[in-house]
C-alpha cells in the first residue's frame, strides 16, 4: 500500500489551514482554471459589484482586470434581451445567452454573450452573489448575418440552386428548385440530380463536368432537364466546387438558369432565317428563270419594231403606225431594262453574279456611259463635267460592271435634276490606295427617309421628275451590290432642295499599280 501511496505533487495547493487561507487557494485555483478557456470567468457580489474577472478580459473586453473590479457590468455597456430592447438579467436566476453591447470610443460596438449563475446563503437562501462566463461574439454575428443575407440572396435568386456532398447527394435546394421541377424538397433531399435527368443531354456533358468539378475547376454549360410532370425544359448550368474549412472540396453549389425560353426563340430564328434563305433562292431562281424567258420576245419586239421604223421592206403608208411603232419600241426597252436589272439583283442574291476582273482606263468607261445618257440631258440643259479626272487613271476591275454603275449613278443625277442644272464627276486616289468616284448634281435632293427608301429594292422618291422619267427603283440597291461585290462601299449624301452627291469607295485592289501611266 505505501508503494502505491502517490506523492502530493510540488506546489500542490493545500486544503488545510484557516478560512482565508482555503479561500485564498480556491481564488487561486479559479484563476488557474480560467486560463484554460477562452471565455471570461467573472463574479458579482450580491450588490452587482464585480468581485472577480479573469485575465482574459484583456484580450475580451480590451480591459485590464483591476479596472473592472468593484465596478458593474453595466457601467461598461448595456444588456439586451431576446427582442433587441435594454433589459438586465433576472441575477436571481441562472441564465444563458444574454446580449452583452460595448460601444468603443471610436464608435464600433463588441457583442458578448453572458451566462450566469446565482448562487445563496445556504442558511438564509438570500442571493449573495452571481458567477458566469461570457464570450466575444461580434465575429460569430457578423457571420450570421452575412449567412442569413446569403441565405436571402439564394433563396431569392431567380435561379434554380442546391448543393450536393462530394457523391452527389442533394443537402439543400432554393425555393426555385421547387418551381423550376415541382419536386418539394422533401421529396430532393436525399436524391441525387439524376431525378432531373431528361435522356436529351449526352452523356459526355455529364463526363466532362464531373471531370472538371473533381480536378477543382467551375463548369459551366446547356443541358435539358426534366420537370416532374416530364415537361423537358433548357437550363445553363453552371457547377462550383466548394471546400469549406480546408482545401480538400467537400461539396458542390449548382446552378441552373432556365434559358428554355431563349432556346425556342433562337430555333425558331433558325427556321425562319432558313425558310427564308429557302424563299429568296426560290425567288431569285423564279425572277432569272422568268427574266431569260421574257428577254428573248422582247429582243424580237425591238428588232422589228426598229426595222418597221426604218422601213426595210417599205413605208407604212399611214402616219399614225410611225407613233405606234415608236411607242412598241419605246415601252419594249423599257422592259427590257426593267428585266435586265431584276435579272442582275436575282443573280446578286443568289450570288451568282461572277466578276471578271480586267485592266482598263477609268475614263474610257466613263465616256462610254455618258454616251446613252448625253441625249436625255441635252434635252434637260443639264451640264455634266468631269474635270479633275486623270485620263491615265487605271482600274482593275469588271470593266461592264463598272460601267453598269456609272450608268445607273447618270441616269439618277439626270432623272432627278432639273432643267438648267449641272452635275460633277470626280476621281480621287485616298492615302490608302483606294479611289473615291462621285458623282454631284444640283437636282431635288433627299432626306434620310427618302434615301432609306431610294435604297431599297423597288423603292422610288416620289417627285415630277419620276413621274416624267419611269423607273423601276432598282438602280441604287443594285448599283450597292455591284460596288460591294468589288469590295467597295456606296455612300449617299443628299439635302432637300440642294442636290446629292453618291461617292462610291473602291479599295486598293482595284486600282492598277500602273495607274498614271500610259500602256
Amino acid at each position: 500500500m505505501n508503494a502505491l501511496r502517490a506523492r502530493k505533487p510540488r506546489n500542490w495547493p493545500s486544503f488545510s489551514g484557516n478560512a482565508e487561507e482555503r479561500a485564498s487557494s480556491a481564488l487561486s485555483r479559479l484563476e488557474d482554471m480560467s486560463r484554460l478557456v477562452s471565455e471570461v470567468i467573472w463574479e458579482i457580489d450580491k450588490a452587482g459589484a464585480l468581485v472577480f474577472v479573469s485575465k482574459r478580459c484583456t484580450e475580451v473586453f480590451n480591459l485590464l482586470p483591476q479596472q473592472m473590479i468593484g465596478k458593474k457590468l453595466t457601467d461598461f455597456g448595456t444588456f439586451y434581451g431576446s427582442d433587441d430592447a435594454e433589459k438586465e438579467p433576472d441575477w436571481s436566476l441562472p441564465f444563458r445567452d444574454h446580449l452583452f453591447k460595448i460601444e468603443n470610443k471610436d464608435g464600433s460596438v463588441r457583442s458578448y454573450m453572458f451566462n450566469g449563475l446565482p448562487h445563496f446563503d445556504k442558511d438564509t437562501w438570500q442571493l449573495m452573489g452571481v458567477y458566469g462566463t461570457a464570450e466575444d461574439i461580434s465575429e460569430k454575428l457578423e457571420a450570421n448575418k452575412q449567412l442569413r443575407m446569403l441565405s436571402e440572396i439564394i433563396e431569392q435568386n431567380p435561379s434554380m440552386v442546391f448543393v450536393t456532398d462530394l457523391t452527389g447527394t442533394i443537402e439543400y435546394v432554393n425555393t426555385m428548385f421547387t418551381t423550376m421541377t415541382g419536386y418539394t424538397k422533401e421529396e430532393t433531399i436525399g436524391q441525387t440530380p439524376r431525378i432531373l435527368q431528361s435522356g436529351l443531354t449526352p452523356k459526355a456533358v455529364y463526363e466532362d463536368m464531373w471531370a472538371a468539378i473533381l480536378s477543382g475547376q467551375k463548369w459551366q454549360g446547356e443541358i435539358q432537364n426534366k420537370h416532374k410532370d416530364g415537361r423537358v425544359f433548357w437550363a445553363n448550368l453552371t457547377v462550383n466546387p466548394i471546400a469549406l474549412s480546408s482545401k480538400t472540396i467537400n461539396h458542390f453549389v449548382a446552378v441552373h438558369e432556365d434559358i428554355t425560353e431563349r432556346k425556342l426563340a433562337e430555333e425558331r430564328l433558325t427556321l425562319a432565317k432558313e425558310q427564308a434563305e429557302i424563299a429568296s433562292k426560290a425567288k431569285s431562281e423564279i425572277l432569272a428563270n422568268t427574266s431569260h424567258e421574257l428577254r428573248t420576245p422582247l429582243n424580237a419586239i425591238i428588232g422589228f419594231s426598229s426595222s418597221i421604223k426604218n422601213g426595210i421592206f417599205g413605208p407604212l403608208n399611214n402616219p399614225a403606225y410611225d407613233d405606234y411603232i415608236d411607242i412598241i419600241k419605246e415601252s419594249g426597252e423599257h422592259l427590257l431594262s426593267l428585266i435586265n436589272d431584276i435579272l442582275d439583283v436575282a443573280s446578286l442574291e443568289a450570288s451568282q453574279i461572277h466578276l471578271y476582273t480586267d485592266t482598263f482606263k477609268l475614263i474610257d468607261v466613263l465616256e462610254s456611259s455618258l454616251r446613252l445618257v448625253l441625249p436625255r440631258a441635252q434635252q434637260a440643259d443639264i451640264t455634266i463635267t468631269y474635270p479633275n479626272i486623270d485620263k491615265n487613271l487605271y482600274l482593275c476591275a469588271d470593266e461592264r460592271r463598272i460601267k453598269q454603275v456609272f450608268i445607273n449613278l447618270l441616269s439618277n443625277a439626270v432623272k432627278f435634276t432639273a432643267k438648267g442644272g449641272s452635275i460633277v464627276i470626280s476621281a480621287t486616289l485616298e492615302q490608302d490606295g483606294g479611289l473615291t468616284i462621285a458623282v454631284t448634281d444640283t437636282g431635288i435632293g433627299m432626306d434620310e427617309a427618302d434615301i432609306t427608301k431610294a435604297m431599297t429594292q423597288f423603292g422610288q422618291v416620289e417627285s415630277d421628275h419620276t413621274r416624267k422619267y419611269h423607273g423601276n427603283g432598282l438602280g441604287l440597291p443594285l448599283t450597292q451590290g455591284l460596288v460591294e461585290l468589288h469590295g467597295g462601299t456606296l455612300h449617299i449624301d443628299s439635302q432637300k432642295g440642294t442636290g446629292t452627291t453618291v461617292s462610291v469607295q473602291l479599295p486598293k485592289a482595284c486600282v492598277a499599280e500602273f495607274a498614271g501611266l500610259e500602256i
